[in-house]
């Protein structure tokens, strides 16, 4: 029971959250260099070659200063804009190598942690990449009311398999129904703080997920999670909605990678399923 709490994993899927991966022009074709991977990254690139490759010859980015006005979202004054393009190619990449949202943004992130680069960028490019590109995202966050996704490296963090903090800003607060043979539950967005923002010189209104992502022999996955929660259809649903003690909110989601499962942690902890062998969880194009 409470399987209410798994849908939340790709929020990230930051969604996504996110959603934070490209610079100020598209890639471009580049030898991969070897000799510079590390051994859990050469293991990646047989894994996942398209992705893997993507991401380790994608040129140095563009870096700017913060916009004004999203000091207390981030302690970086330096940051990577994002683009359409990237996106576009980044989906075209999880899809050949079948990747699920939470494995490719981790893949992602660890490369942002390794330049030392904070990624910044308005949501709007997030989602139109999805919809022009006729992409299901699986089991994650819905591509809708994205406003603002910053991906931000520590280096006051010492646990090696910590990547970054995630911070994503919705526009509003909904309810998204997940497909029943998905997940049978609903996703509530928008249930953070409340939080200001600014993009093209203009000020905005949101509200605010935080997460930290990680990689390591521990799993791969989000940690920390704040400002999502989750509801149950059916009988359990309405128990939840009036019994206090059955909680609405998602604090981690990791992918153990021996069993092939992605495990949440709420008051109860609960269990997908081959998550990252089943398709139906992966990112891929709608039928």
């Amino acid at each position: 029971m409470l399987k209410t709490f798994v849908y939340l994993f790709g929020f990230l899927n930051i969604v996504l959250v996110l959603n934070v991966f490209g610079v100020s022009t598209p890639a471009t074709s580049t030898a991969l260099d070897m000799g510079k991977l590390t051994a859990e990254e050469k293991r990646d690139l047989e894994r996942y070659p398209n992705m893997m490759r993507f991401i380790k010859t994608f040129p140095n980015p563009k870096i700017e200063a913060l916009p004004a006005g999203n000091e207390h979202l981030t302690k970086s004054l330096k940051i990577m804009q994002v683009v359409k393009p990237t996106w576009d190619e980044f989906f075209a990449c999880a899809i050949k190598d079948r990747l699920t949202n939470l494995r490719a943004f981790a893949l992602a992130a660890r490369e942002f942690k390794s330049r030392g680069i904070t990624v910044f960028g308005p949501g709007r490019y997030f989602e139109d990449s999805v919809r022009m590109n006729n992409i299901d995202l699986g089991l994650s966050l819905p591509a809708t009311h994205i406003g603002l996704g910053i991906w931000e490296p520590d280096s006051s963090v010492k646990d090696p398999e910590f990547l970054l903090h995630l911070r994503v800003v919705y526009n509003e607060r909904y309810i998204h129904k997940f497909p029943d043979e998905v997940l049978p539950a609903n996703l509530k967005i928008g249930y953070g703080d409340e939080t200001d923002y600014a993009l093209d010189g203009k000020k905005y209104h949101g509200y605010l997920l935080t997460s930290d992502l990680y990689m390591g022999p521990n799993g791969v996955g989000f940690k920390n999670v704040k400002g999502v929660g989750g509801q149950k259809r059916g009988l359990l649903g309405f128990f939840q909605k009036v019994l206090f003690f059955l909680p609405d909110a998602v604090h981690s989601m990791v992918i153990n990678e021996k069993e092939n499962t992605l495990v949440t942690e709420a008051l109860i902890n609960t269990v997908v399923n081959e998550f990252e062998t089943r398709e139906i969880y992966r990112i891929r194009y709608k039928n």
